[in-house]
C-alpha cells in the first residue's frame, strides 16, 4: 500500500514525504487491513502567517467497508501525521470490529436445547418430503 501524498499551502520535502509513509505504513500495514487507496492530505490554511492552521486529513477505502475519514490540527506536520494514523488504524479496529460481531451467530440456551430434537424428529420422519404436518 503506497499512500497518495498531496500538499497544498506546504512545502513537503522528501525525508518528510518519506517519513509520512513510512509512518502510515507501520500504523496501517500491521494487521493488513486490505486497504484499497490511502490519500493524504496536508493543507496550510492561513499561508505563512503561522499558528494552529495546518490539517492533515486521510481518507482510506476499503473493499465492502465504508470509507474512513480522519482529520487533525497542529502547527506540527509530523505530530499531526503521527495523531492521525493512530485514530485512523483505530477507526479501522473498530469498523472491523462491529462487521465481526454483525457476522457472529448467537445461540440462546433454548435454541441449543431444541435443535437435537428437531433433527431427531426431521431423521426419523416417514414422509419424503421432510416436513412435519
Amino acid at each position: 500500500m503506497k499512500p497518495t501524498i498531496v500538499a497544498k499551502g506546504v512545502k513537503l520535502s522528501s525525508r518528510l514525504r518519506e517519513y509520512v509513509a513510512h509512518r502510515l505504513g507501520l500504523t496501517l500495514d500491521r494487521a493488513h487491513y486490505g486497504i484499497q487507496t490511502l490519500k493524504v492530505r496536508i493543507t496550510d490554511q492561513n499561508g505563512p502567517k503561522g499558528g494552529v492552521d495546518k490539517h492533515c486529513q486521510i481518507h482510506l477505502t476499503m473493499a465492502g467497508f465504508p470509507t474512513v475519514m480522519v482529520t487533525e490540527k497542529g502547527s506540527d506536520i509530523p505530530a499531526m501525521v503521527d495523531l492521525a494514523a493512530q485514530r485512523a488504524a483505530q477507526s479501522v479496529d473498530r469498523l472491523l470490529a462491529r462487521t465481526k460481531a454483525i457476522r457472529r451467530v448467537k445461540f440462546s440456551p433454548r435454541t441449543e436445547a431444541v435443535a437435537p430434537l428437531a433433527k431427531e424428529l426431521l431423521l426419523n420422519d416417514p414422509s419424503p418430503t421432510g416436513r412435519i404436518t
